[in-house]
This record gives structure tokens, sequence and C-alpha cells, in this order.
């Protein structure tokens, strides 16, 4: 397993080479400077797809806060609140009342992997979210001691970990 050091390093050299590739093919392509003045706007951009770091992280993270996956997703924060409302998205609350999405659940085409909202809805209806989280990120002995999160990315069916969610739910409801 590498260090942050080395991720931190590694993350910079590719940085590095994709930015100067884009300004390469900007002078080529004619781009006039100014396209890039905004470089604060810019660099904020960029490290908003970098998670954020809490105590959490080693239960169920790493996260993104609300502004750095409104920046990801490019949409407001009120369009984030309304998918937090609406169960479409997986948050958690920090005891400052900020909230934290789990970088986890999202695919690579940047949406929120279906099944684990499944999995998510049905712990909901019995349990809190970080309660919920830590189920999702806790290996399963029914499932070979893989996560529900693992699982269902991996591309196995959701039933297996939904019937263990909806029987987990319905024991921590009674």
């Amino acid at each position: 397993m590498d260090t942050l050091v080395e991720q931190e390093r590694k993350l910079m050299a590719l940085l590095t080479r994709r930015v100067h590739e884009t300004f390469t093919d900007a002078r080529a392509a004619g781009v006039p400077a100014e396209v890039f003045d905004d470089v604060e706007s810019i660099a904020a951009s960029m490290a908003a797809a970098l998670p954020t770091t809490h105590v959490y992280d080693l239960l169920v993270g790493p996260f993104y806060d609300t502004g750095g996956l409104t920046r990801w997703w490019g949409i407001s924060r009120q369009a984030v609140n309304k998918a937090v409302a609406a169960g479409t998205v997986i948050a958690c609350r920090l005891d400052d009342g900020q909230w934290v999405y789990p970088t986890w659940q999202f695919t690579d085409a940047r949406t929120v992997h279906p099944h684990l909202i499944a999995l998510w809805k049905a712990l909901r209806t019995a349990a809190d979210p970080w309660t919920c989280a830590v189920w999702l990120r806790s290996p399963q002995p029914e499932l070979g001691d893989r996560t529900a999160v693992d699982w269902v990315t991996a591309g196995r069916s959701v039933e297996e970990p939904l019937a263990l969610a909806r029987a987990d739910a319905e024991r921590w409801a009674a």
C-alpha cells in the first residue's frame, strides 16, 4: 500500500503531465491565454475532485464535502440538497452539521451506483445514515466476507445484499 506522500507524488506527476498536455494543445489550436486567466478557480475545481479527510474515513470514507461535490458534479448546492432529500445520493451529516458523501458510491461516469441506492433506501427505513454507511462498508459473511459496496460494484447481483439489508433493517426496527 502506498503512503500518502507516495500518492501525492503520483498525483502531482499525472496532473503536471495532463496540464502540460492541455496547454500544449491550447497553444497548437491558437487558444488565447485569457481562457486560463482564472487559475485560482481552475485549481479550486481540480482540488474539488479530491476526497476530504475525516476520522470517519477509516470506517466508510473517503468523502466529498458539499462544496467538492457541487464542483465535481457541476451543480448547485440546492441540487445536491434535493438529491439528499430524495435519497438518490448517500449522504451523512458530521457533528458540525456539514454533509459528506462517500466517494465509493460514484461510478466513473460521476453518477451514483443505482444498486447502492437500493441498498441505502432499504437500510434507511430503520437506521440513521452513519449506521447504514457502516453497514454498506462492513464485510458480510453471506457475501464471502465482501462488503455490499464491493459486491455490487463488482457487477454481482444486488439481490443477495438487498435481502441481507432488508433483514437487518427489519431486525433494527423491531
